[in-house]
């Protein structure tokens, strides 16, 4: 009698370089220690909050920054990921 092995599907290869996302205080924390975050429900990578002279901002795709205007969905999400 042949004996059946089962096997788990293994998980689809992917591009992107970030493993796992995190909530609004954990992405505050990070801009601290000056890394740059980005929300997967902003759809550009173009867009991503920096800490800039003291000041949140956002930057945007046409290169500049702007006061990052805090929304409830900003301070709920837990989709945050540092680029």
């Amino acid at each position: 009698m042949k004996k059946e092995v089962s096997t788990s599907p293994m998980p689809k290869p992917t591009t992107e370089k970030h493993t796992s996302t995190f909530d609004f205080l954990s992405a505050i924390e990070q801009l601290l220690i000056g890394q740059k975050v980005h929300k997967l429900d902003w759809e550009d990578k173009g867009y991503y909050g920096i800490l800039h002279s003291g000041i949140l901002h956002l930057h945007k795709p046409d290169g500049k920054l702007y006061p990052w205007l805090i929304s409830e969905g900003d301070l709920v999400g837990k989709d945050y990921i540092i680029i």
